[in-house]
This record gives structure tokens, sequence and C-alpha cells, in this order.
């Protein structure tokens, strides 16, 4: 949104800074992961992430080109991931093995509501000073830089450093459940680094499906980077308007997650993954051959406004199946390292889904990235047919843990 409004660019660049700004934070994460790991110490490296993201989100103010906006994104990612490899540790670390998942349920809840409430706070504020114009945008990265500075505040006076120490590989199963789909969220957590401590090797056709999760993200990330850019240019979209999509889309998001464990553990993992993804392929081919004909009405406007909260929905289900199908596929000694590897590939897909969406978009057309987009979807999920994965059944504690 800030390329479009404030500084004016085009899809083109969307696609590129969202890729590179990403790609940005993968050396980071691993640095910063391998440190806290080295020196024992978790605490610090909250209040770097927090203090860190704060003053690089105030640059916002001297950025007038995609190159500075590029650059300030890149500095945001490499500070602001001091605190993921860390933050489920520190909570974990410091509370009783017993309660683990009901603690790791309470952190996933009270993230996505963040997530929900932040977005609704950058609705207000946009609606409230909506004579200020493109000129408002910078400010809601003020806005937002305040919060990690409060934050950033509170983990001083309240953290602690924990007194036992837990092998990240271990507790897979507690990371994997908090699943990101949209690129300007990546990542949130840093669940085990790939690396040659387990000499175990992973199954072929759990290999394969792995790829498959990296073919899909790539798909959805062609479609839904350039969407809300479609959406302004042919619809006229406010800067409200968006923010109201990425409010729905999350709020979708978050309301579905319980329900769509509970659908998988009646239907198996497999199937669900199969049916939501399906879903999906329909709708992008249908938002792709609607686009064709698309008219800056009002009506056009409130379908793609409500599809965008529709395909958050539906990655609760997505998400969710994945997750359940790898961590139940992979053997306890493997589990770590294989959630490892499926967070990795996610982080790839979405990386080169965004950094081909915007020159596809730009250079062809939107309708042609919707459908190709599509297309890369059902190959995936024509993978999934072909290596028929076990229909497995959500387990009743990742469920309890997100009630």
């Amino acid at each position: 949104m800030f390329i479009v409004f404030y500084l004016k660019s085009n899809v083109e660049f969307v696609g590129l800074v969202s890729a590179i700004s990403s790609l940005a934070s993968v050396p980071a994460l691993i640095v910063w992961g391998n440190l806290s790991d080295k020196i024992k110490r978790r605490k610090i490296f909250i209040i770097i992430g927090f203090v860190g993201s704060f003053l690089s989100l105030l640059l916002v103010l001297v950025v007038h080109t995609v190159s500075t906006y590029m650059s300030m994104l890149i500095l945001f990612q490499i500070v602001a991931m001091a605190s993921v490899p860390v933050s489920t540790l520190l909570i974990l670390e410091n509370s009783d093995k017993s309660s683990w998942s009901n603690v790791m349920g309470k952190f996933n809840s009270y993230s996505a509501i963040g997530t929900v409430l932040g977005l609704g706070i950058g609705v207000l504020i946009l609606t409230f000073f909506s004579g200020m114009g493109r000129e408002l945008i910078p400010y809601l990265y003020i806005v937002a830089a305040w919060f990690y500075l409060i934050a950033g505040i509170i983990s001083i006076l309240v953290l602690k450093e924990p007194k036992t120490e837990i092998s990240r590989g271990k507790i897979g199963y507690l990371y994997a459940l908090h699943a990101i789909e949209r690129v300007r969220y990546f990542p949130t957590h840093l669940v085990h680094i790939p690396g040659k401590e387990n000499k175990i090797k992973i199954p072929d056709y759990l290999k394969l499906y792995l790829i498959t999760t990296l073919i899909l993200m790539m798909g959805f990330q062609l479609f839904f980077i350039p969407y809300p850019v479609f959406v302004i240019d042919r619809m006229n979209a406010s800067e409200n308007d968006i923010y109201i999509m990425y409010l729905l889309n999350s709020l979708f998001s978050a309301a579905t997650f319980i329900p769509a464990g509970r659908y998988i553990n009646y239907i198996g993992s497999n199937r669900m993954l199969s049916i939501s993804t399906s879903i999906r392929v329909v709708l992008f081919l249908v938002m792709g051959v609607v686009s064709f004909f698309v008219f800056d009405t009002v009506g056009y406007l409130l379908l793609f406004i409500v599809m965008y909260g529709v395909f958050g929905a539906i990655w609760s289900f997505i998400g969710i199946s994945e997750i359940t199908s790898i961590s139940n596929m992979a053997t306890t000694l493997i589990r770590g390292k294989v959630i490892g590897y499926y967070n990795s590939l996610n982080g790839v897909g979405q990386i080169i889904g965004a950094g081909l969406s915007g020159f596809i978009a730009y250079d062809i057309g939107y309708s042609f990235d919707f459908i190709l987009s599509a297309i890369i979807v059902l190959s995936g999920l024509l993978i999934i047919f072909y290596s028929k994965p076990p229909d497995i059944q959500y387990s009743k504690k990742i469920i309890k843990s997100h009630s």
C-alpha cells in the first residue's frame, strides 16, 4: 500500500520489495538464532528486536523513493528477526512442561488478536484523518513504531531470563501450530534451522509432500501480492478499503482456525487439504476471469474485499491440514528437522511467488497472473493426489491448545 499510494509506484515494485525484504530475514534468522543459542540468553534478543523495530520504522520519515523504502524494510527485517528465534523458547523455558500446550495456545491466540487489533487501529486512523490523504500513510508506520517501543519497555520490566534451556528440535510440534501465509508477516516464529545434527533421512514421500507445500505457497503468493494493487488500480480502492480487506482476511482466518481443526479431525488432513485447495483453485480462476470484465463500481469493490476475507478463512484449513500431515508423517526423531524444512520451503515459496508476481502482473496483466496462480496451485494439488499422503486426523492436543 505504501508503494502504490505514497510512492506512486506500480505492482512490479510491490512484488520485488516484498520478496527482497523477506529474503533479508532468512540469514538474519539464522544468525540471531545461532547467537542466542551460543550465548544462552533470550531476553536481550527480544529487546533488540522490539527497540530495533522502533528505530528502523522511524526512518519512514525520510523515505521518498522505492529504493529507500526497500532499504528501510531490509533494516527492519534484520533487527526485528532478533526476537523471532527466541520468543517461543523464552515462554516455554519459563513454563512447566505440563502447561506448554495451553501456554502456546494463549500465545498464538494473543498474536492473532494483536494482528486484528492492529489492522483495526489502522482502519480507525485512516477513517478519522482521511483529510490528510496519502501524507497520512507514513504516520501509520510511526504509530506502529511506538507500539514496538512500548513492547520493548514492557519486555525490560516484565520478562525474566529462563532458568532452563530447551532444545528446539524437541518442541517442533508446538511451533508448527502458528501458520503464516501472507509475506508481509513473514516470518513470526523460527521453529528449527535444518542442519546436519540429525542423520536420519527423511522418507521420499515426505520430501515430495514438502516440495508440494512450496509449490502451493508460491501459487498463493503469486495471487495475493498483486491482488490489493489490482483493487487499487482497477476499482480506485482507498487506503481504508485496503486496510479493511486485510482486516477481514486476518479476522476470518483467526475465526476459522479452531473449526478447521475440528473438521480435519473428522475427515482427515489429506482430504481436507484437497478440498480446501480445490476451492481456492476454483476461486482463483473465477477471480481471474472476473478481472477481465471488472468495472469501477461499489459492487465489484465489495466483492473483491469480501473475497479476500474468504481466502483467509480457507487458509486456516490449508495451513492446519499441511502441518497436521507433516507432524504425523514424521517420526519423533526427525519431526523438528522436518518442520524446519517445512517452514523454510514455505518461506522460499513466498519469496519466489512474491518476486515473480509483480513482473507478471505488470508486464502481462493481472488476469493472467491470477489464472497462472490457479494453474500452479492445481499442479501442487495433482501431486497430492498422486502421492496420496495418509489421511491423518488433527491431534486433540492441538485442538485443546487453541481452545
